[in-house]
């Protein structure tokens, strides 16, 4: 008489399943950060109190042509404003990179448009680690001689 075998179970659950998942997270996150990060070749103008933005804003990037880019995508004027109305309400933060060469007036009607729609947390991406040398005015009558 034959008898049938008895299967051994295994108990806790399959890592292959769990790999899966884990690696599929790893890359996931990988490409993700990859493309927040910004690719104009911006020369941003040098400020010593400059501090990190806030990594939710919406950034616009404004190129040395005069070039407005939001989120890596080229966009004009008008569609930026769609977004920044998005963005309001969301109450989400707007970071603006220009370059430094860029036309100050499309700097300003960038940063104008923002404030029509109500955005008041916005930020000016500038260049923190060159340190610009600010001198205090001397006071010239402030020194007396004390005898």
């Amino acid at each position: 008489m034959k008898f049938a075998r008895r299967q051994e179970t295994t108990s806790g659950a399959p890592l292959a399943p769990l790999l899966d998942v884990v690696f599929l997270l790893l890359i996931f996150f990988v490409v993700t950060t990859s493309f927040a990060e910004s690719h104009l070749p911006l020369d941003l103008p040098e400020a010593s109190s400059g501090r990190p933005g806030e990594e939710s804003a919406l950034r616009i990037e404004i190129d040395a042509e005069g070039g407005i880019v939001l989120e890596g995508e080229p966009t004009t004027l008008e569609a930026l404003g769609l977004r920044l109305e998005e963005a309001h309400a969301e109450k989400r933060p707007v970071e603006i990179r220009a370059d430094r060469t860029s036309e100050h007036g499309r700097f300003v009607a960038v940063l104008d448009l923002a404030r029509r729609i109500g955005i008041e947390a916005i930020g000016i991406a500038v260049d923190a680690e060159a340190t610009v040398e600010v001198t205090a005015p001397s006071s010239a009558g402030a020194a007396t001689d004390a005898d």
